[in-house]
């Protein structure tokens, strides 16, 4: 059988028979990858402690004729507090489901394997129960996700006849503007009138929004903002994911009623 290597992380895993386990992996080499780790569930196996969620690894797979077969595996790097923290457990799940569910087997893009990197280290540091913080690093996710999907709304002009941002054609800029979800972006008085389901993005949470597709994780993790706006902004940015990229993301969901369990 034929082999190759793969520097992967870790997104899914699930039982197989009695002590085999599949691992779905986002690698440099091959974007998504299914596999199985034979014999992973046994006491002695040789995967022990290594296929973890979450990993970053390096292995090496043999091709199978229905599943590829993990037959070494040597971890990078463990954030092994992410598995300790539910909440932090449960945004990496939704990061996960997303990238499962967009990519596709012989599609690398290394700048997606570097955002998973980037906001899964950052998560595995973050301080536990500290929420806020980590929905900075989802909405940051997201927003370096859909710019490298190509999907960044546009902001300086009507997304629908392409008028440039004015007071005059759009609503005041001390106040926020006007954003359709369907359409991507700004919509001028004009346009408006023909559109429902339209937003309305008061100016603290429109600057937010605007600079989040082109700001470093760090500059973000310091910023002060509310945990009403980044629930806004979570909010919309959801959406806009299951209008545009047209998928559900069910784990948005579950942490949603998580939260209002923990109210």
């Amino acid at each position: 059988m034929a082999t190759y290597k793969a520097k992967s992380i870790i997104l899914k895993s699930y039982k197989l028979g009695e002590s085999d386990k599949i691992i779905k992996l986002y690698s440099i080499e091959s974007g998504i990858i299914s596999a199985v780790a034979k014999g992973a569930f046994n006491l002695k196996s040789k995967f022990s402690g290594r296929l973890e969620l979450y990993n970053i690894i390096d292995c090496e797979i043999s091709s199978g004729r229905n599943l590829d077969i993990i037959t070494q595996v040597e971890i990078i790097e463990n954030f092994k507090n992410i598995s300790c923290d539910f909440f932090k457990f449960s945004i990496c799940q939704i990061i996960s489901e997303i990238i499962l569910k967009t990519q596709s087997e012989k599609s690398p893009s290394i700048n997606i394997f570097k955002l998973l990197y980037i906001t899964f280290k950052e998560i595995n540091k973050a301080n536990a129960e500290d929420n806020l913080t980590l929905k900075k690093i989802l909405l940051f996710f997201l927003a370096k996700f859909l710019k490298i999907m190509g999907y960044v709304p546009l902001f300086d002009c009507c997304s629908i006849c392409g008028n440039k941002l004015s007071d005059e054609n759009f609503e005041s800029s001390r106040k926020g503007f006007i954003f359709s979800i369907k359409y991507g972006g700004a919509i001028c008085n004009k346009c408006r009138k023909n559109i429902d389901r339209l937003l309305f993005i008061e100016k603290d949470c429109l600057d937010i929004f605007m600079n989040l597709f082109y700001t470093k994780i760090e500059k973000l993790l310091n910023l002060n903002i509310s945990e009403k706006n980044i629930n806004v902004l979570l909010n919309i940015i959801e959406n806009y994911f299951i209008y545009h990229l047209d998928i559900k993301i069910e784990s948005f969901d579950y942490l949603k009623k998580i939260e209002k369990i923990m109210l």
